[in-house]
C-alpha cells in the first residue's frame, strides 16, 4: 500500500502585476495561451482591495513595521537599536522635464565602504550612520523614528521620482537629508573615477522601508520564490527555506508563502516581452503545479494576491472550488479595473 503523501494546507501566492493596465493588456497577452491562470482565477472568490505594494504585504505577512531592520539583520548587521531604512545607491538620472531613478548601481565592496565613511563624517551631528555590508544594499540607522511615507524601491524604479519623494510629518527633514546626500556623493572622488571609466554613477541614495527593531511574527512556515527581499526576510525571520515550489508543495507544512515579483520588474522596465514571456514561464511552473496541487488535494486552500498600481486584487480558492466547472475560465485581459 502507497504511503500517504504529506498535504500542505495554505499557500499564499503573491505575483505583482500579473494583471496589466487595460491599455497595454490586450496587445501584450494577444495569443498567450494560459489555462491554468484562467482555470485558477476563474473558481477563486475575487475581491478588490485599495492598492498596496509588495513591500507593505511582505510587512503584513512576517509581521513588522518597516522592512529595514529585517533586511539588515539578515545582511549581518545588530539593529537592536534606533530607527533603521534602508538606503540604497541609485544613479538620478537627470533629463529635462524629469529625474529618473536607475536602480541597483553595480559598485565595489571599496567603494561603497569610501562613500559611506563621506556620509557617515558629514552626519554625525544628525545622528545619522550609513552600513553597507552589501555595494548594492545600504542602510541609515536614525536615532530617533521618522514620519514619513517613502516609495519602495521597486516601485520608485525606472521612474520619475519627483513625484515619489517623502511624504508626511518628517518629510521635509529627509528632502533636505537627501539633498546633502547627493551634494556630497556628486563630486566625490569614487563617482570622479566612475565617471571617467565610463561606469554609472552612485549619485544619490534610495530611502526606504523604515522601521524600529522587533521580533518578526511571521504569518507563514516556510517561504520560497525568486524575489531576493522575500528571501532574505525570510531569512532574518528563521522560516524555513524549501528552495523550490515542488519541495513547498510537497511538505506537510501549515502555511507557505511563494513570491515571484519578475513582472513587476519588466514592468517597471517597460519591457512588455520580458512580461509576456515572464508569464507564460510562470504558467508552466507557478500555475499549472498549484492547479494540479490543489486538484489532486496534496493543497487544501490558496490565495492569490496579484497587487497593482490601482488596486490589490485577492483570490481566494480551496480544493472544492475547482469543480465549480461553471465557473468558465476567463482571459486575464477581464480583470485588470
Amino acid at each position: 500500500m502507497n504511503a500517504k503523501l504529506p498535504r500542505m494546507n495554505h499557500l499564499h501566492l503573491i505575483v505583482p502585476v500579473l494583471f496589466l493596465p487595460a491599455q497595454a493588456s490586450s496587445a501584450a497577452l494577444a495569443g498567450l495561451r494560459l489555462p491554468h491562470w484562467e482555470q485558477l482565477l476563474a473558481r477563486s472568490a475575487h475581491s478588490i482591495l485599495p492598492p498596496a505594494a509588495l513591500e507593505a504585504r511582505l510587512s503584513d505577512v512576517f509581521g513588522v513595521k518597516g522592512l529595514a531592520p529585517l533586511r539588515a539583520r539578515a545582511d549581518g548587521l545588530a539593529v537592536c537599536e534606533g530607527y533603521w531604512l534602508c538606503a540604497d545607491p541609485v544613479e538620478l538620472q537627470m533629463q529635462p522635464s524629469q529625474v529618473m531613478l536607475q536602480p541597483e548601481v553595480a559598485g565595489t565592496e571599496a567603494e561603497a565602504q569610501a562613500l559611506c565613511a563621506t556620509l557617515n563624517a558629514h552626519f554625525v551631528q544628525e545622528g545619522l550612520r550609513f552600513f553597507a555590508p552589501h555595494p548594492q544594499r545600504w542602510y541609515v540607522q536614525a536615532q530617533t523614528p521618522g514620519e514619513a511615507v517613502m516609495t519602495p524601491l521597486r516601485a520608485a524604479a525606472w521612474r520619475d521620482v519627483k513625484a515619489l519623494m517623502p511624504q508626511g510629518n518628517d518629510a521635509r527633514r529627509w528632502w533636505r537629508l537627501g539633498n546633502e546626500i547627493q551634494m556630497l556623493l556628486h563630486q566625490h572622488p569614487v563617482n570622479v573615477a566612475r565617471q571617467q571609466d565610463g561606469k554609472p554613477v552612485i549619485n544619490s541614495l534610495w530611502l526606504w522601508g523604515g522601521g524600529s527593531a522587533s521580533v518578526p511574527q511571521p504569518a507563514c512556515d516556510a517561504v520560497g520564490g525568486l524575489d531576493a527581499l522575500t528571501l532574505r526576510c525570510a531569512q532574518a525571520s528563521g522560516v524555513a527555506l524549501p528552495g523550490d515550489l515542488h519541495a513547498l508543495l510537497s511538505s506537510a507544512r501549515e502555511r507557505g508563502l511563494w513570491v515571484d515579483a519578475g513582472l513587476q520588474d519588466a514592468w517597471q522596465r517597460g519591457d512588455l516581452f520580458a512580461h509576456r514571456t515572464g508569464l507564460e514561464q510562470l504558467e508552466n511552473e507557478i500555475a499549472a503545479p498549484v492547479w494540479q496541487s490543489l486538484r489532486k488535494g496534496r493543497l487544501n486552500t490558496l490565495t492569490l494576491e496579484v497587487p497593482t498600481e490601482t488596486a490589490l486584487h485577492r483570490f481566494e480558492l480551496t480544493r472544492a472550488d475547482c469543480w465549480k466547472i461553471w465557473r468558465r475560465r476567463r482571459p486575464l485581459t477581464v480583470y485588470p479595473e
